[in-house]
């Protein structure tokens, strides 16, 4: 069994496609929580430049590194057997990636509109 940690703050946000991937899965692994930045700053001053683009999520597989959060999830699904079986099945899971990550991305403008 590999030893897996997923890095992020306390947020259900980038990092809640790996989380359920893994609950799925039933992979144990440390569940790495920061602190929103805008409640306290350091624990994330402190880990940036640790991390390979200076972003989290980050996903720690067996002390490999993997960061971006759809790379993370397509990491994921092809090592719990959940990426496809043939291409066209790949296709269609990277088609559900790419509609997260655009419902994320829209979600985040909104967030970040201004009135």
């Amino acid at each position: 069994m590999p030893t897996v940690k997923l890095t992020y703050f306390n947020l259900r946000a980038r990092a809640e496609p790996c989380r359920l991937l893994l609950a799925y899965s039933g992979t144990q692994y440390e569940d790495e929580r920061l602190t929103a930045p805008w409640d306290d700053m350091a624990p994330w001053t402190a880990l940036k430049p640790k991390t390979p683009w200076g972003q989290i999520p980050m996903l720690t597989w067996d002390g490999e590194v993997i960061a971006q959060s759809m790379a993370c999830a397509r990491f994921l699904a092809r090592e719990f057997g959940l990426a496809g079986r043939n291409s066209m099945e790949m296709a269609q899971v990277d088609e559900i990636i790419d509609v997260i990550q655009d419902l994320l991305n829209t979600w985040y403008s909104l967030y970040h509109a201004k009135d």
